[in-house]
């Protein structure tokens, strides 16, 4: 795809050089730099092929730094018989290259001599054969798979061992040129930002002299983001600065606000915008409209750009998968970056943007917006060029701002052009019709109950998300009007009676997550025969059916893009007469082979059908069947080759999970959770003994299968997470050292954990109690528990405080959890001993009238959460001596008066998150409230 760029974009001060400047100290980066040259002197020196390592990161985050550190290191030099550093940068000329390369390894120009790429492969050929040599190519932007075989042929030729370091912005590049694993650079921690932001602002010491600019220095550093550039420019920028009034208005400036000509941050960020092919840049700088730090979702995202107009069909791809080339571009390109979930991997459909790459894109939505003085928005004109609303935080957009007091007759009177509108939680819609612009519309999470039919009016709607309006009872009966309409979320709906009148008819339709079968024509299951639709799709009352043929006519098996199918009869119309044409309408629900994720509620039948077994569901990661009634077995899923998760609940026949079948076979090979609930007669897994089974099973919840045979528990090597609520269960286990979290349920099948189970928990990390009492615990306490990072105590209403017996042991947590126990008031003084404690949550305790006075001690805490504390009126002064908090979180506290005094003065709390907290909401308004001045330093303010 064609780059547009600016001329002279490759300017002298990018070039790069192999050695560090003497003036600069690096800090954070050793760990790193010992990584990577371990690699090379050690992992690769055999290699018999060129090893070549891309080291990744964001502009500005020290990739060169990094590279230069690796390259001046005694081992390497030790090591490698020629070291070459050659900066690349927007020219990836093979002849360019090659005359670097050897510039650099023969310290003359001589190589300009050669005017022909045979001279240059000869000479590098002389150079570096038989010889072990590192080359840095740094600051690569070359995505041309071609050019980079071409130039790799030529650098074949040295000993074995030999390696190339690349840094690149893109893991595009990585991943074309890396045969290692690439080495992502990841931001520098708040003190290591400190210190180089020190070295740059102060002469050595000098900081003593001026402890309110140390103090103010270190607010500025939050805005650095981890990136070492900041941290340096931005000193700079100060260092011949010294009074309060200065500093303070770097650290409330936008970083575009300062000088440019001294700040090189943006611009250094900016090459990346520049080198986004011209059809992404808007889709980029478009993300600016979210609030920093907010994860963004990929479908929520596409839709978005579409509503726009950012971005349509090619022809040959639709607008949608046009968008999902975007994303992944724009990850590829480090500009966005992957939300990382509880197992430590990356999400490929969750990112944020960098606080900085943030900047960058809203400095250049600001330069785009003409109009920028707000005093004129409130005029016709303005209120026309107003593309997007977003009601629950009152913002529009573009430009981007604040529209106060703002709500849904606001809108219409005055932003007649909208393409987006945001309103959910929204109680009333009536006129919504007059917005004929709007592409997407957002009502989720509302009380409505109807929607107007002037909806039906909406001819250039694209979007229109439902999603959890539970009261909603019925859709408009013309929607079969919106023929522009790709997308229908309707999850949550549960109160839906039926489905628009023939909605068959809206052909440009791709997601429709819920259908309701209906009795009459128009209503039915033909309905969907021509819609190619992706997504979920739920199917509700298949009990309506009348001919299961006719069940053949929703054409489930042409909609390959269907990811999750939920098929559901009405449970309370289950019976054995049902039960044969179930199975009749079931086998004529067969799905196509690519679904990913598939549910079965009040199925009838006594057997499921054969196509899940000959349909060979090679995609098939997810299954639930629930309240099947009288459904014998499941030995159809027991072979599923890529099965990950099985649910099942409410079934009263099943005894065996497989009861028959090739026993040979490995038995859910790949099967890594498994839920039973309420198996009445479940007497275990398998009748007959299989071959192989259960080999990756990790995750295991069993509650309420009285009949359950718990020996068989003994086969699962890899358990590393159990929910249970039997003492039979837990004590069947002969090892228990791999798992890593456990759920129990004190009741009648569980009134106190086992004590030798607690003893060979060496490994747990995370520990959940419900309905824990004093006695729950046995009297060694949890002293066994030597790896224990978290423990939750949830609905336990016989508890006034923890027993402080409790935590006298527990030399590793870090996080301690307290929610919905309804009698608690307070927590024992003894967790002051537990000074690993970083983080406390105490959620739903309606009888605390007061911060427990424990809380005061915890030397290490960062991170406080009060929830849904209805009788809390007021925090503790003593909140000023917790040094270390950094997050302080306040939601649904509905009776707190005001914030303490205090907190003016914690500074080095970076977040502060209200929700449904109205008179702190008011005390704090931005500039007018009362304790504003209290918290204005705080950089991360969420208030609503």
């Amino acid at each position: 795809m064609e780059v547009a760029r600016p001329r002279n974009i490759v300017a002298a001060a990018r070039e790069t050089g192999a050695v560090l400047n003497d003036n600069d100290h690096v800090y954070g980066r050793e760990a790193e730099k010992e990584k990577i040259v371990d690699i090379l002197v050690h992992a690769a020196k055999d290699n018999q092929e060129l090893s070549i390592l891309p080291i990744v990161g964001l502009g500005g985050l020290g990739k060169t730094t990094v590279a230069q550190l690796v390259f001046q290191d005694p081992r390497v030099d030790e090591h490698f018989d020629k070291k070459l550093w050659v900066c690349v940068s927007d020219d990836f000329d093979q002849k360019t290259l090659l005359k670097a390369m050897i510039e650099y390894a023969t310290g003359s120009s001589m190589a300009s001599d050669l005017m022909h790429l045979g001279s240059l492969e000869g000479r590098i050929f002389e150079l570096l054969s038989k010889r072990r040599y590192l080359l840095v190519l740094d600051d690569v932007w070359n995505d041309n798979q071609e050019k980079w075989f071409k130039l790799k042929n030529v650098l074949t030729c040295g000993s074995p061992g030999s390696a190339i370091i690349v840094t690149t912005r893109q893991k595009k590049v990585a991943e074309i040129m890396g045969t290692l694993p690439e080495h992502d650079l990841k931001e520098l921690s708040e003190d290591h930002c400190w210190l180089l932001f020190k070295q740059r602002a102060f002469r050595q010491g000098e900081e003593i002299q001026f402890p309110e600019l140390e103090a103010i220095g270190k607010q500025i550093v939050k805005k650095c983001g981890g990136l070492p550039l900041a941290a340096k420019v931005l000193g700079g920028l100060l260092r011949f600065q010294r009074t309060e009034n200065e500093w303070l208005h770097v650290k409330e400036s936008e970083l575009w606000d300062l000088p440019q000509e001294e700040t090189s941050i943006l611009p250094s960020l900016r090459l990346s915008y520049h080198h986004l092919p011209l059809a992404f840049r808007q889709c980029f700088t478009y993300c600016s409209i979210f609030p920093k730090s907010r994860s963004i979702y990929r479908e929520e995202l596409i839709l978005l750009w579409m509503a726009h107009g950012y971005i349509s069909s090619d022809g040959i791809l639709e607008a949608e998968d046009v968008g999902k080339q975007i994303w992944d571009e724009l990850i590829l390109r480090s500009l966005f970056q992957n939300v990382i979930d509880n197992k430590g991997e990356p999400r490929m459909d969750v990112v944020t943007l960098h606080d900085l790459v943030h900047d960058l894109a809203q400095s250049i939505m600001e330069n785009k917006v003409s109009e920028t003085n707000l005093g004129r928005i409130s005029t016709k004109t303005s209120n026309s060029k107003i593309r997007e609303v977003n009601l629950p935080v009152c913002h529009v957009a573009f430009p981007k701002r604040t529209q106060l007091e703002m709500d849904i007759s606001f809108v219409l009177a005055n932003y007649r052009c909208l393409r987006v509108l945001d309103a959910r939680d929204i109680a009333e819609v009536s006129r919504i019709g007059k917005l004929k612009h709007l592409r997407s519309l957002d009502l989720s999470w509302s009380y409505i109950d109807s929607l107007p039919n002037s909806l039906c009016s909406l001819w250039n709607l694209k979007v229109l998300n439902l999603s959890y309006c539970q009261n909603l009872a019925r859709l408009p009966k013309k929607m079969r009007n919106l023929k522009n309409l790709r997308h229908l979320f309707l999850k949550g709906c549960n109160s839906l009676r039926e489905t628009p009148f023939r909605i068959g008819e809206l052909t440009s339709l791709m997601t429709l997550e819920k259908f309701i079968v209906g009795c009459n024509k128009g209503n039915q299951l033909e309905e969907l025969q021509s819609l190619n639709l992706g997504g979920v799709l739920e199917i509700e009352h298949l009990e309506r059916v009348e001919n299961p043929l006719d069940a053949m006519k929703a054409n489930l098996a042409g909609k390959q893009n269907l990811c999750h199918l939920i098929l559901k009869w009405d449970v309370d119309s289950a019976s054995k007469l049902r039960g044969e044409k179930d199975e009749k309408e079931l086998e004529a629900l067969q799905p196509h082979r690519n679904i990913e994720e598939f549910s079965i509620s009040g199925f009838s039948g006594r057997h499921f059908p054969n196509w899940m077994i000959n349909l060979k569901m090679d995609k098939l990661v997810k299954l639930s069947i629930n309240k099947c009634k009288n459904l014998l077995d499941l030995f159809q899923v027991a072979e599923l080759p890529h099965l990950e998760t099985l649910s099942l609940s409410d079934l009263e026949e099943v005894e065996y999970i497989v009861s028959s079948g090739n026993a040979a076979n490995i038995i859910f090979p790949l099967l890594k959770t498994l839920c039973l609930y309420n198996l009445q007669n479940l007497k275990g897994f398998f009748k007959e003994e299989p071959g192989q089974r259960w080999p990756n099973l990790q995750t295991l919840r069993v509650s309420r299968c009285p009949s359950m045979v718990f020996s068989e528990f003994s086969q699962f090597q890899k358990l590393e997470e159990l929910d249970c609520n039997s003492s039979l269960c837990l004590t069947s286990f002969p090892k228990l050292q791999n798992l890593k979290k456990l759920v129990v349920w004190i009741g009648e099948n569980m009134k106190c954990i086992p004590c030798d189970s607690l003893e060979r928990l060496t490994n747990l990390e995370i520990l959940k109690i419900f309905y824990a009492n004093e006695q729950c615990v046995p009297m060694g306490g949890l002293q066994g528990l030597r790896a224990l990072k978290i423990l939750k105590i949830n609905l336990s209403e016989k508890l006034t405080c923890l027993p402080g017996g409790w935590f006298s042991h527990l030399t590793t947590l870090e996080h301690l959890s307290v929610s919905f126990c309804t009698n608690l008031v307070d927590l024992p003084m003894e967790i002051k001993y537990v000074d690993t404690i970083r983080e406390v949550t105490l959620s739903g305790l309606p009888k605390m009238v007061c911060i427990p006075e424990a809380i005061r001690h915890l030397s290490s805490l960062q991170n406080l959460n009060l929830e849904n504390l209805i009788k809390l009126t007021s925090l503790p002064e003593w909140l000023g001596d917790l040094a270390t908090l950094r997050h302080l979180t306040i939601h649904f506290c509905s009776n707190l008066a005001s914030l303490p005094s205090c907190i003016q003065g914690m500074t080095n709390l970076q977040s502060l998150d209200v929700l449904e907290c109205r008179n702190i909401k008011q005390r704090c308004k931005e500039g007018t409230g009362e304790d504003w001045h209290k918290i204005a330093h705080i950089p991360k303010l969420t208030i609503d």
